[in-house]
């Protein structure tokens, strides 16, 4: 038989044949098509269904777990109705979340509006200032807001804060006020979306037509953007009936009872009222659905398609002189925001006492010293924090990696459930899941006894904090998975590599990214994760959000601002490191995929 020599370059990257539009990327391990299906089912059920369905059952249910007996009452529902602190925290949440949702979007829409449309100096800054104030969690941004507005705090010092206004802040207007400089950075991103894909072709023709700009802005693009606005209402309106860290700082302080703040009240006194804080739990998720079901129909109506392919950029309005008075007011809103707030804490931390004035003799290092030091409480507390959130974000990213390349493999009705479940659970507010996991571990027969998760252990504190990040890692990872062409592991498949090569070798390089943001952000809502942390904190110890409270409300607010300070320096420095090293690892893979491959010789 003749030999036949020939020149060929070995693949540097396999990429086979062009697959059918409709195929996604399968990883499917060999044997675990049913089973998983089954296990995904399985997993989302024991993190957050089963939590939500004995909070709704305890609800109407109040003997469940007393003597076993399953007969529905409402007297849950008709005793929280009835007692006028809970009917009053109710109407507390309703009309604090109402007042929020118009200031913050009335705020967040308006900035969006300079930052989209004006031409204004340090504008990439002005953009860049909401996303550090909606990392920032909102506790630690009320126990700023305390220190500069006690009565002996830094602006009554400073002489910047008259009698009155201190204490109308410890009330509703406060509450009002720091809750929207809070929360602002949402309509901003949701309207500033919406004015990204506004052209100015209909702005042209109104004007061709004689309409002023005030007009235009009322008749054309007022119009245009309504659902935006509507949306940043809405979620404003569900995030403040969510909120915990608020509602256990200058709420508490103030006597002005929420609805989340009650049923931690009920779950954590002695001896605990299961049916009371079930019956409040009920109440907020139906207040929650109320919300996202008003949200799902405005989403389903029929909306306006603004980019086409005789879409104009919008053109940038030059505001003259104003500029430098839109710019300081700008300016204002990034120092109420961000500044004001951590500038209090770096103080607090740094000083020894808060109501004798500031001066280099209250310079001390004592605060930060007992955090330092190994064998503090405080340093136990940041350790713990630390490591319980590396462990989350590791499990986290690891299974909503799996979860996603399995949901891409799958063409069945198992994707969208995920995906209803998922984006479902992101608005399930944090205090009632931890609650759920309270029932079903410490009264649910059967549960008591597993070996892992185990109430009072750290193991049950860390499955609390996957399943509230799991769905905002499974959402990130997914939008990276759902870009992978099938044809690339399909090539590696027919070289004979198998599931986890192509895994190691081929997709975890492509979304590397979007893990690395899904861990970094993972890491640092799991270090400041409070509601959870509150209810389910081991016999260990405690991590740091509980800590930080307790130590405000001891009256130990040093030690309280240097653990916060420490806690955003290192979780911030670690998340970072972590998305750089992530970004290299994909930029590397890269290089080293796109390098000419060397000639060999085949023989035939």
């Amino acid at each position: 038989m003749a030999m036949i020599e020939r020149r060929t370059r070995a693949p540097a990257f396999a990429g086979g044949p062009a697959a059918p539009a409709g195929r996604r990327v399968s990883l499917r391990l060999p044997g675990l098509g049913v089973f998983g299906d089954a296990a995904v089912y399985l997993v989302f059920f024991l993190l957050i269904g089963l939590p939500l369905g004995i909070v709704l059952a305890q609800a109407v249910m109040p003997h469940l777990f007393d003597g076993g007996t399953t007969d529905l009452s409402a007297a849950p529902l008709q005793r929280a109705f009835a007692s006028p602190r809970v009917a009053l925290s109710i109407l507390h949440s309703v009309v604090l979340g109402g007042l929020v949702a118009g200031s913050a979007t009335l705020l967040g829409g308006m900035l969006a509006f300079l930052v989209q449309r004006c031409r204004l100096p340090m504008r990439g800054g002005i953009a860049a200032m909401p996303w550090l104030v909606f990392l920032t969690p909102s506790y630690l941004k009320a126990l700023a807001w305390i220190l500069l507005m006690a009565p002996g705090g830094y602006l009554a010092q400073a002489g910047l804060m008259p009698r009155v206004l201190g204490e109308a802040f410890f009330g509703l207007p406060g509450l009002v006020f720091v809750h929207t400089l809070s929360l602002f950075p949402l309509p901003f991103f949701i309207i500033g979306s919406a004015l990204s894909g506004l052209g100015c072709e209909l702005e042209d023709a109104a004007r061709l037509a004689g309409a002023g700009p005030i007009r235009v802005w009322m008749k054309v693009n007022g119009p245009l953007l309504a659902p935006a606005i509507a949306l940043s209402a809405i979620a404003t309106f569900a995030e403040v009936l969510s909120d915990f860290g608020m509602a256990t700082t200058i709420a508490r302080m103030s006597s002005f009872g929420v609805l989340t703040y009650g049923i931690y009240a009920a779950a954590s006194d002695y001896p605990v009222d299961f049916p009371m804080a079930g019956a409040q739990s009920l109440v907020l998720l139906g207040l929650v659905l109320i919300v996202v079901v008003a949200d799902r129909l405005l989403r389903r109506q029929t909306g306006f398609r603004l980019i086409s392919g005789r879409t104009r950029p919008a053109r940038r309005y030059d505001p003259g002189a104003w500029r430098w008075l839109l710019l300081v007011l700008a300016l204002a809103v990034t120092a109420a925001a961000l500044l004001l707030p951590l500038g209090a804490i770096a103080l607090r931390a740094f000083t020894k006492t808060l109501g004798i004035g500031l001066g280099w003799n209250q310079l001390t290092f004592d605060h930060l010293s007992g955090i330092v030091l190994p064998g503090s409480d405080i340093h136990a507390a940041l350790t713990r924090s630390l490591a319980y959130a590396g462990l989350t974000a590791f499990i986290a990213c690891g299974f909503g990696l799996l979860l996603a390349l399995r949901l891409e493999a799958t063409r069945g009705a198992l994707r969208p459930i995920v995906l209803a479940i998922s984006l479902g659970a992101v608005a399930i507010p944090g205090i009632v899941l931890a609650f759920g996991y309270i029932l079903v571990w410490n009264r649910l027969p059967g549960f008591r006894d597993w070996p892992l998760p185990h109430y009072g252990d750290a193991s049950l504190l860390v499955t609390g904090y996957v399943a509230a990040a799991l769905p905002y890692c499974l959402v990130i990872i997914l939008s990276a998975t759902g870009q992978l062409a099938p044809n690339l592991t399909e090539a590696a498949r027919l070289f004979g590599a198998g599931p986890a090569r192509r895994l190691l070798r081929i997709v975890l390089p492509l979304v590397a990214v979007s893990i690395g943001t899904a861990f970094a952000m993972t890491f640092i809502r799991t270090v400041f994760e409070l509601p959870v942390s509150q209810l389910l904190i081991p016999k260990a110890g405690a991590p740091a959000p509980p800590i930080i409270l307790k130590l405000f409300s001891h009256e130990m607010d040093g030690a309280a601002s240097a653990l916060s300070l420490a806690s955003m320096i290192v979780a911030g420095g670690i998340a970072g490191l972590v998305w750089l090293l992530a970004r290299r690892f994909a930029a590397d893979r890269g290089q080293r995929r796109l390098r000419p491959a060397p000639m060999v010789e085949t023989t035939s």
